[in-house]
């Protein structure tokens, strides 16, 4: 089962540091020159075309605890210090809006401020109306079918009160919805009224935020299998093509890590033209399912490798899952959530997607990512 909607639910944790800005230390103030604003190695003299942006989900290491808001800095920092420019962010529709009319706004704001406004990152921001295998709309929106007046009434005045945001000069692409393909092939007459949905605010966003390039992610999986017709069908009005990406086979086993060198090349042709943001990627270092430090760090080589074959601008946005593992108990609440709290291989999975150790120790996969993000020319 393509369940993959937890680095989305992490990272917003992550970046939002319970509600309350970082204080900024000593070491959380941006260098003096500000970000730098390279295109990587193989740049073009086309003005035009995007600047590549290298993210990684700024998880901080958990062990020992407590974690404090420095160590949510010090993750950020080790990513800026690699090269990265740009972060995601992602909040559920229901903790946007918990009860109709009522925004809690407080970690989005800080989210953009802090990453954006601070720091410099250039951002992918995503509204999980759907996450994976759950409605993650208001509980009053919860029966109230896509298409209906109601639900895009409700989500203009959501994309109006988080207009400020929107309109932040950092954030740069919007997607309405995470994984929308595993929810939808699981309800499929709800795909019908999510494409009206979801082309009706993909209008919106156009009218209110021009400078926003739109789009809704799906899993390669997905988009590349079972289906690919319906995800095809909904990015019809898409300006990029938003992909998550975990190789996996039967049982969560990752498959070989040189997969990623035909996978890419296949997304870049799923994106039929439009530039591909690629919002997680991963892959698990567990022995429990075959794989090593080794296949990871050889997986995130060849991640890049296929980055740079793509050409400069077939992939603007490229974000990394995880920087630190999870904890065990982090990974049973997701388990829980996702409906397998029993299934050991799963656990295995979310639990070593991390590039560097629970404890803030280095794995081999960090070493490749900074190698990677070095030799194409980041920061």
């Amino acid at each position: 089962m393509p369940l993959r909607g937890l680095p989305s639910l992490a990272l917003c944790a992550v970046v939002s540091c319970g509600g309350d800005k970082p204080a900024l230390g000593p070491d959380g103030a941006p260098p003096a020159d500000g970000p730098a604003d390279t295109l990587g190695a193989d740049a073009t003299a086309d003005a035009q075309a995007p600047r590549r942006l290298l993210a990684i989900a700024p998880s901080p290491r958990e062990q020992p605890p407590p974690v404090t808001s420095q160590d949510l800095i010090d993750a950020i920092n080790l990513a800026y210090d690699a090269g990265c420019r740009g972060m995601g962010l992602s909040y559920n529709w229901s903790r946007l809006e918990p009860s109709a009319g009522n925004y809690q706004l407080t970690d989005l704001a800080n989210g953009v401020g802090y990453l954006g406004d601070q720091r410099g990152f250039d951002m992918l921001l995503t509204i999980q109306v759907l996450n994976t295998t759950a409605k993650e709309t208001p509980a009053d929106l919860q029966s109230v079918p896509f298409d209906s007046p109601q639900m895009r009434a409700r989500f203009h005045a959501l994309l109006s009160a988080i207009g400020a945001y929107l309109g932040n000069a950092h954030i740069l692409y919007l997607s309405i919805g995470n994984e929308v393909d595993v929810y939808l092939s699981a309800h499929p007459g709800e795909g019908g009224p999510y494409k009206s949905f979801y082309d009706d605010g993909v209008a919106f966003v156009h009218q209110m935020f021009p400078r926003v390039k739109v789009g809704v992610t799906s899993t390669f999986d997905g988009a590349g299998g079972g289906a690919a017709a319906a995800v095809a069908l909904l990015n019809q009005s898409s300006d990029v093509y938003v992909l998550t990406y975990y190789p996996l086979g039967a049982q969560f086993m990752p498959r070989p890590p040189q997969t990623a060198t035909t996978d890419i090349a296949q997304m870049v042709q799923l994106a039929a033209g439009r530039p591909l943001i690629l919002q997680e990627v991963g892959y698990p270092a567990s022995p429990i399912l075959g794989s090593s430090e080794q296949a990871q760090a050889d997986f995130v080589t060849a991640v890049y490798a296929a980055w740079q074959s793509a050409g400069p601008t077939a992939i603007p946005f490229l974000d990394f899952f995880l920087m630190h593992d999870l904890t065990a108990a982090q990974c049973d609440t997701l388990a829980m959530y996702y409906g397998l709290p029993n299934n050991a291989n799963f656990k295995a999975y979310l639990c070593s997607l991390g590039l560097r150790n629970v404890d803030g120790t280095p794995k081999l996969g960090w070493q490749a990512f900074t190698a990677g993000a070095a030799a194409a020319g980041f920061p």
